[in-house]
């Protein structure tokens, strides 16, 4: 089996495949090192671009079988990919550590006022009486509840926040203090310290937030998002 691997990730994933295998490498802008006739997976890399992802399709026709890194898909359902009969994955899950503690680190950098401190360090100046937050019992809605928006839970919870989610069908799930559905969430941002957007980008969520409702949430709150660009509009 031929498979197509992405010249800046091939090095490690290289090291893990069994010695069966014939490798073929693309630079980011669709060059191959080898001849890709034949090859029936491509694993793309995360900066993906429609003219790379066409030349890939283009030089290897028999490709049945795609994955990309990123949980985000959206830029790869592009006409002339939806023409072939690929199976597509992704790696949404993967990541969802890392970018719950990336979250917590904006929360507490929010909170604690890092950049003021950072500020007074450079300059060699001390106040006595510095304010900061406290995140014990400060309200934080998480927009979408899958794999990272449960990793985020698990640690706001642990600093004991209360903890609110927002799902497509409202069932209770660990770590979540409160689940509504998902057109409800906008009656709790009145009362969110705390906004997280954590949904996947389809039809139904882009331009999820936009001026109507961020006029909704106090001026105190905080928002962080790290879905897609286009949810917030």
């Amino acid at each position: 089996m031929k498979l197509i691997l992405p010249i800046e990730l091939a090095s490690d994933i290289e090291l893990l495949l069994p010695a069966n295998l014939t490798v073929v490498r693309v630079d980011n802008e669709g060059n191959f090192d080898g001849d890709p006739t034949g090859a029936e997976v491509y694993l793309n890399g995360f900066k993906l671009k429609d003219t790379t992802l066409h030349k890939v399709l283009a030089a290897a026709p028999t490709i049945r079988w795609q994955h990309t890194p990123s949980s985000g898909v959206d830029h790869i359902l592009t006409p002339t990919f939806l023409e072939r009969d690929i199976i597509l994955t992704n790696g949404s899950g993967s990541h969802a550590i890392s970018i719950a503690e990336f979250v917590l680190n904006f929360i507490l950098y929010h909170a604690k006022k890092v950049q003021q401190l950072k500020y007074l360090q450079a300059r060699q100046q001390w106040f006595k009486w510095f304010e900061v937050e406290e995140l014990y019992g400060k309200n934080l809605l998480i927009i979408g509840t899958g794999n990272i928006g449960r990793e985020i839970a698990i640690r706001a919870k642990a600093f004991g926040m209360q903890v609110w989610g927002s799902r497509r069908h409202p069932q209770p799930l660990s770590n979540f203090h409160k689940i509504v559905g998902a057109h409800e969430w906008r009656a709790l941002l009145p009362e969110a310290d705390y906004v997280v957007v954590a949904t996947p980008l389809t039809p139904e969520t882009k331009g999820l937030l936009n001026g109507e409702t961020l006029r909704l949430m106090r001026p105190s709150a905080y928002l962080i998002n790290i879905a897609r660009g286009a949810i917030a509009l």
